[in-house]
């Protein structure tokens, strides 16, 4: 067995000043705010929470209600590593929150960053040519033409300007990403399932310089 050791994160003092990726967009989506639902409570979704593998096409208010609960920023405020620092729903390693968010929805060519402190998704216009045979390959581990597919983005420099030896954070924050979705799809009555692959080579081809590269993709959509 070969066991690849990530290092002991621990914060750095003094800390690191970074500079966010500034992404290329194009078009703006405007989603509405997610509306109550009937939904079972914590533990009992905890029990209910199952991976599904077939899927039917999930409508723009469907998806909408998804991010709203499960990816939202609730509250942000600034921090002197250079970026924002927010709560979510999801956990993370100095709330820095590293892991950004590309959708991809069936017969759409286009890639969309969801922008969770506005609740709007801003369309990628370099994606295409980066991100060329990335859904077939996702279709080759699990052919699910009428999902929508999330990939998980993650940019190191934010974690790493805080935390030396910070690698390992950056895979827990994905990690505990992927758990509060499938919680929150099991609350909304969504299937959803990650995947394996991490979406290399084709994530970190959408910058230079290493800021920005693949650590997960999940299938998304509603039951059959």
């Amino acid at each position: 067995m070969t066991w690849i050791d990530l290092g002991n994160p621990f914060p750095k003092h003094p800390h690191d000043l970074y500079k966010p990726f500034r992404w290329v967009t194009g078009k703006i989506q405007h989603l509405p705010a997610g509306l109550p639902v009937a939904s079972p409570a914590v533990l009992e979704a905890l029990q209910q929470r199952r991976t599904v593998r077939q899927f039917a096409a999930l409508e723009d208010a469907g998806l909408a209600d998804f991010l709203w609960y499960a990816c939202r920023t609730y509250e942000s405020w600034p921090s002197d590593l250079g970026f924002e620092l927010e709560y979510r729903a999801s956990p993370s390693a100095g709330a820095i929150h590293p892991i950004h968010l590309v959708i991809k929805r069936p017969h759409d060519e286009r890639w969309w960053l969801y922008e969770p402190r506005g609740h709007f998704l801003a369309e990628l216009t370099t994606a295409p040519k980066a991100f060329e045979g990335l859904w077939e390959h996702s279709q080759q581990l699990l052919n699910a033409p009428h999902a929508t597919l999330i990939l998980f983005l993650a940019e190191p420099g934010k974690a790493l300007a805080k935390y030396q030896e910070g690698c390992s954070l950056i895979w827990r924050d994905a990690g505990a990403q992927i758990a509060t979705m499938a919680l929150a799809a099991c609350g909304l009555g969504l299937n959803f399932c990650p995947l394996g692959i991490t979406g290399e080579p084709w994530a970190s081809a959408l910058a230079e310089e290493s800021q920005l590269v693949g650590v997960g993709l999940a299938f998304l959509g509603l039951a059959p």
